[in-house]
């Protein structure tokens, strides 16, 4: 289904359905532990976080973002159960979901959703429901931006209050981030450009 029909229907369950608070902006405990009540587990040891991160789009831009930034990644079931210790520990992806968040100043910025199997139609309008708050989603793109506005991921929706952004990661993923965060990330990675410019091309 195209995104402008999945659009429509979002706005149309957003506005019939129950008030849906946005999770972009939770603090890290209210977001863990509403994750906990549904078979959610916080990945820990490190050769499972670094499998997990591989691929992802953020990682490329880690060293610009704020000292205070943490990143953790969770597991999530499908049906609710809670995980066994021993899966938990593969290398391989779970048969559920993955959560990537970034928490900056103990607040979530950034999430990344990846499923072990294709994201379904209406998995992804329940995900973008979770997130519309008291607004809702646009077909919008980083091409649409003014000059003085900046993206670092790339987006192909926008929240209508413009405070949220996001993308698909392929068939199995969903990207949503803060609009803010996304463009000071862009303009700190311009400005540091700007200022090596004239050292890096000194002497030609």
């Amino acid at each position: 289904m195209k995104i402008v029909n999945l659009l429509t229907l979002t706005l149309i369950v957003t506005q019939t359905g129950q008030h849906l608070g946005a999770r972009i902006g939770d603090e890290r405990l209210t977001l863990e532990k509403r994750l906990l009540r549904s078979g959610g587990f916080q990945y820990r040891e490190e050769q499972v976080l670094a499998n997990r991160r591989k691929g992802m789009p953020y990682v490329k831009f880690e060293e610009y973002f704020p000292d205070r930034a943490d990143m953790r990644i969770y597991y999530k079931t499908i049906d609710g159960r809670k995980p066994l210790s021993k899966d938990i520990k593969t290398s391989t992806m779970l048969e559920g979901w993955n959560l990537h968040v970034l928490f900056v100043q103990g607040k979530s910025v950034m999430e990344v959703y990846r499923r072990s199997e294709n994201i379904t139609e209406f998995e992804f309008i329940h995900l973008l429901n979770l997130q519309s708050g008291n607004s809702f989603w646009e077909e919008k793109s980083d091409k649409d931006l003014d000059e003085n506005e900046f993206s670092t991921f790339g987006f192909e929706l926008q929240r209508n209050d413009k405070l949220l952004r996001a993308k698909k990661i392929g068939s199995n993923a969903v990207m949503i981030f803060s609009s803010r965060f996304d463009h000071l990330i862009k303009k700190t990675i311009r400005d540091d450009q700007m200022d090596n410019a004239p050292t890096s091309t000194e002497g030609f």
